[in-house]
């Protein structure tokens, strides 16, 4: 593990910075991502062999990556819309945001007080 994620992690190994970084800079977005592949790298976590069984924590982890994933689509759509749109990726951009949230939402893997940030852009393009 690099330095910078050992930085990050708590006792739990979970994501929480022990340094204050804004939510929503390029530095926390990149420690979200880097934790992101550790955990779906972790075999432990999510085992790549036939008949190895999943742990008991895996949907707690699997919730929670999803839940910070979320996150970084409302920083996406409330601060850099226009960027997006700028470079002609605003199709691109919702369509992923589309599926994501038919997925979280399908197999209730996000609380919905959780999606409240982008609800009424959600009811909009989703309903």
């Amino acid at each position: 593990m690099s330095t910078a994620l050992k930085q990050v992690f708590n006792k739990d190994r979970t994501f929480r910075p022990k340094r204050k970084f804004e939510p929503g800079t390029q530095r926390f977005e990149l420690l979200l991502m880097d934790w992101i592949e550790v955990q779906i790298n972790n075999e432990h976590i999510f085992p790549t062999n036939v008949g190895t069984p999943f742990p008991k924590t895996f949907m707690q982890v699997a919730k929670k990556i999803l839940s910070r994933l979320f996150r970084v689509f409302v920083h996406v759509y409330i601060h850099h819309f226009d960027r997006v749109s700028q470079m002609g990726a605003e199709a691109h951009v919702n369509t992923c945001y589309k599926h994501f949230y038919y997925f979280v939402t399908e197999l209730s893997l996000i609380d919905h007080k959780e999606l409240e940030p982008l609800k009424e852009m959600t009811s909009r393009m989703c309903h």
